[in-house]
Formats: C-alpha cells, sequence, structure tokens
C-alpha cells in the first residue's frame, strides 16, 4: 500500500434539507491545493509484467456473454463483435466457466451440430445448446488471435460432476495427433485435422464452496484429488500448464502441499461490489480503495508462495486471478440487488485501472488475469440488436493498458493527501475477506509505472477521489521526456456510453513538447492517466 506524508480533510455541516460540503485547503476550481508528487525508480533488472493479465473469460451465464455476445442464438460467431475483439490484443482466453463448468459435459459440444443437446442449466438458470463447443471455441480464439485457457469439470457431483478420464480424453481431443490418438483422429473425423495445441488448462473452479452442481470441498480434500489429477496430466503432457484452485492463505497452503509440485498457478477470485442509488455510487471510497484491500491479500500470498517456491524443482508457482471485475448492486423497491445490466461508468474505470496497477505491482507473482466478461454481463462491449455494438470505457481502457502498460514494472513513490481505513471498510468480495486492514494511510493517487523497451516508460496514474480533483507532479527519470498523456475522465464520475450517446466516456490524446524535469497534470474525480515517456 502506498503511505501518504500529509492529508487533505473535508468537512459536513448538515443544514436543513442540504447538506453543505466544505473543503478544506482547495483552489477555488475544485482542485486540492497540495500536490501529490510521483516518483519513478529505474531498477538495474526490472522483473517482467506478464502480458498474460490482461486475459478475459467467458462463460454461460443468463447475460448473453456468449449465445447473444461473441456468437448468436446458434453459436455462429458474430463478425463485428470479433473485429473489436481484435482490437483489444486479448493475450489469453478462459472458457467454459466459472461455475457453469460444474455441469458442463465437453463430449456433448463436439460433433455435428445438429445433434447436440439443448439442456438447462442449474448454475444460471439458462439453458446450454453446445452450439459454441470446443472446435468452435477454439477457431474464434484463433480468429481473434488469443491464447485459449480450457477449464476441466473437477466437480464431485455423482452426476455431473467430470472425471480424470474425460479430462485426458479431451486433452487428447483438442491436442493429439490425427494419426496416432484417438482423440486427434476423432477431432480429424469432424474435419479439424490439425491439433490446436493448447498449453493452459484449469483444473477446478472455486471447490471451496457449494456453487453450482458442487458440493464444498475441505482443502486437503482437494489437494489430494488434484495431486492426482495434475501429477497424472503432468506424466502425459509435461509440456501443458495446469492451474489448480486457490482461496484464502491457508486454503493454498495446504493445496500447495499436497499438489504444488504438479501445478503452475493458484487461481484466485475478487469481486469489488459498488452500491447505485439512482444511477449515484454509494459510500465511494468503500469502491474506489477497494484494490488496495486486493493487493495486501496478494502481498500475503506473495509471501507463501515466495516460501513454498524456494523448495520447488522447476518452475515457480504463479497467481492467476481467474475471476474479477467491479459487481453493481442496484436499489430497487428497497433492496439491493446484484446486477450485470448496469452500464459501465467513469468510476468503473478508476477501479479497473486501480487492479491492473495491483496486478502490475505484484508481478510477476500474479502471472495472469481474467477479467469477467468481454462481452455483454459487466463487459467491455455491449451488444445493440444482432449488428451493432457499444464499446463501454473499459474497452478503451483494456486497449490502451494492452498497449502502453507491458515490458519491466518500475518502482513508483507516491507522496501526497490521502485518507486513513478506506482500506478496512473496502467492499470487495471473493478470496480476500480474511484480509484485517487497520488505519492504513492511502494516497488518493495510485500509480504504476512500466519500461516497455530502452526508449519508453508509461506511468499510470488514477485518481480515487471521488469529489475532489488532484493535482500530479511526475518526476520525469533523468534522461527521458514527457511527449503524450492518454486520459479517460469526466466530470461526473457515474457518467457512461450510451445508445443515443456513444462519446460520454473516450479517450484523450494529448501532445506534450519536450516535457522534461517535472509533468504536473490535474486529475478530475476518479479520472485515469497515462503518461508517456520517452529517452532523449
Amino acid at each position: 500500500m502506498q503511505r501518504i506524508h500529509t492529508t487533505a480533510a473535508h468537512l459536513f455541516f448538515r443544514l436543513p434539507g442540504a447538506f453543505l460540503l466544505l473543503f478544506i485547503g482547495m483552489h477555488p476550481n475544485g482542485y486540492a491545493q497540495q500536490k501529490t508528487i510521483v516518483t519513478i525508480s529505474i531498477q538495474q533488472d526490472p522483473e517482467p509484467v506478464d502480458p498474460m493479465i490482461y486475459g478475459q473469460m467467458l462463460e454461460n451465464v443468463n447475460d448473453s456473454v456468449i449465445y447473444g455476445g461473441v456468437t448468436d442464438g446458434n453459436g455462429n460467431v458474430l463478425p463485428h463483435i470479433t473485429r473489436l475483439l481484435k482490437e483489444l490484443d486479448i493475450p489469453v482466453m478462459r472458457w467454459p466457466g466459472g461455475t457453469v463448468i460444474h455441469e458442463y459435459r465437453w463430449r456433448d459440444g463436439i460433433g455435428p451440430r445438429k445433434l447436440r443437446p439443448v439442456v438447462p442449466t442449474y448454475a444460471w438458470k439458462g439453458k446450454e445448446n453446445y452450439q459454441f463447443g470446443t472446435d468452435e471455441f477454439l477457431q474464434w480464439c484463433k480468429e481473434i488471435n488469443t491464447q485459449p485457457y480450457i477449464n476441466f469439470n473437477m466437480a464431485n457431483h455423482p452426476l455431473y460432476g467430470g472425471t480424470l478420464w474425460e479430462a485426458l480424453d479431451w486433452i487428447e481431443y483438442v491436442n493429439g495427433n490425427p494419426d496416432t490418438t484417438n482423440g486427434g483422429r476423432l477431432r480429424a473425423a469432424y474435419g479439424h485435422k490439425e491439433p490446436y495445441k493448447v498449453q493452459y488448462w484449469g483444473i477446478g473452479n472455486e471447490n471451496y464452496g457449494p456453487w453450482g452442481r458442487h458440493k464444498e470441498e475441505t482443502a486437503a480434500g482437494y489437494g489430494d484429488r488434484l495431486a492426482v489429477w495434475a501429477g497424472t496430466i503432468h506424466s502425459k503432457y509435461p509440456e501443458l500448464h495446469l492451474l489448480g484452485v486457490g482461496h484464502t492463505a491457508a486454503w493454498d497452503s495446504t493445496v500447495l502441499e499436497k499438489s504444488g509440485q504438479a501445478i503452475d498457478y493458484l487461481t484466485q477470485h475478487y469481486y469489488v461490489v459498488s452500491k447505485l442509488k439512482d444511477g449515484q455510487l454509494q459510500n465511494p471510497d468503500n469502491t474506489l480503495f477497494a484494490p488496495a484491500k486486493m493487493e495486501a491479500h496478494l502481498r500475503l500470498l506473495s509471501n507463501l508462495l515466495g516460501r513454498y517456491n524456494k523448495s520447488k524443482a522447476g518452475d515457480p508457482v504463479r497467481l492467476c486471478i481467474d475471476e474479477w471485475n467491479n459487481r453493481h448492486s442496484v436499489l430497487e423497491n428497497g433492496e439491493y440487488k446484484f446486477t450485470r445490466q448496469s452500464p459501465r461508468r467513469q468510476f468503473d474505470v478508476a477501479v479497473a485501472a486501480g487492479m491492473l496497477n495491483v496486478f502490475i505491482r505484484q508481478s510477476p507473482v500474479v502471472g495472469m488475469a481474467n477479467y469477467i466478461f468481454p462481452v455483454n454481463g459487466h463487459g467491455l462491449i455491449r451488444t445493440i440488436g444482432t449488428n451493432d455494438a457499444l464499446k463501454t470505457p473499459l474497452f478503451y481502457l483494456f486497449k490502451q493498458y494492452r498497449q502502453w502498460m507491458t515490458g519491466s514494472k518500475l518502482e513508483v513513490t507516491v507522496k501526497g493527501p490521502g485518507i486513513t481505513g478506506a482500506a478496512a471498510a473496502a467492499t470487495i468480495d471473493g478470496d480476500c475477506k480474511e484480509i484485517k486492514t487497520g488505519n492504513e494511510q492511502l494516497t488518493y493517487i495510485d500509480a504504476a509505472a512500466v519500461r516497455s523497451s530502452e526508449k519508453g516508460i508509461y506511468i499510470s496514474l488514477v485518481n480515487r477521489s471521488w469529489n475532489t480533483g488532484r493535482e500530479v507532479a511526475v518526476t520525469v527519470p533523468k534522461g527521458y521526456k514527457v511527449t503524450q498523456t492518454w486520459e479517460i475522465a469526466d466530470q461526473n464520475i457515474n457518467a457512461f456510453n450510451s445508445v443515443t450517446d456513444r462519446d460520454v466516456l473516450i479517450p484523450k490524446i494529448r501532445t506534450v513538447n519536450n516535457r522534461k524535469g517535472s509533468y504536473s497534470t490535474k486529475l478530475l474525480p476518479c479520472a485515469v492517466m497515462i503518461v508517456k515517456l520517452v529517452r532523449m
């Protein structure tokens, strides 16, 4: 967590019928007087940032993510959506779930499409027609130029749960030689001769909980099963990268003890929860500082992995943030209800950028992350009918981070005004509930920096203030100059792109003329800016 050295205060006075908000130490234009100073340090051998942290996930939930999202209702890929996704240069795509994997039968999704069954989905109360099955998914991944990551059904339900032999058959069907393996021959018979060479395979999903067609498992029980599954798979396919289910520090420790030698990643899930009333974010600090709570948990797990990896033969076990986003609960009839239909707003941009900054800072321990979802749901794109689509502000954010925020991470120091105890009250579901933060002081400005090459440095700045603009001075490293900025910002933190006004939240790109020494800028509440520096 970034420490602060001074704080800015604000006071609320209750008046009849209204609130008066008085900001202490602010300019009349709405910006705090005290600047935040951001300093970049260039290490001798900076650690790499894996581009896999910009991955995505597909799951057939009841919000048109696959059917009615990337495909029509019959599983036919929608060209206009494919074109948009190709813009994002997505490094990895997880599929088919998610909770729905506990009831997914991969054999129902291969072969002649007219013979595939239509079944109700227990997890999300929808249906699966298996028209977008294994071959369709893998061919689509090739089309959008992304690496596929397939999740096995490892549920323990006697009727719906998958088995190890089914997992091995799935690998053989996907990667097998068409001349020497039964699975490869079957794939070739269905018109797909060449092996897909899928490298990433997940073993289970949230096995610690009673989700969907699955009963809660203990860490020891799952760890024992994972050791058998992963050990058997690696003995036959040593080149594959296997992902096991992570959760709390205690869970992860037990799973590593029992099966860590056979896996490459532990998966973690983090969901920020935002409450909205009449289109306005409630308790904003709880949302905007939630990534800091996630980072505290990732530090805990990083220390755990550091100790374990000292004794592990071969490559270290890393973390995959398998599912993450900012969920909205909207007030309806006096009750806050979870929905995926709430549009992505300016404050979502700040939260997503904050989480991406955490993944950068926690690299290379965090080696992969998959946002949920690319289309519809909480997505980067929202479909409009069958031939049109809307780019949410997160589309632009992911595109720019993927383009600029890759390479090697640099150390960043942030000094300036901030807030005390915000992480303790942060609303975030998932694996970090065990983290108990106290009165840590956090700067309003969050920052992460990367060196993409010997000539380029990029620094991401996020204003976590919901009601105050912030002035930021970036100390430019010797030999570099600022040449360009990229920013998404709006006066209204609840603003969003709509069908009638698609350009409310779009990037503003500005050229900076030879700015050396220190670069000063201003950020609106919840604004995100990336600053480009080049070597002179």
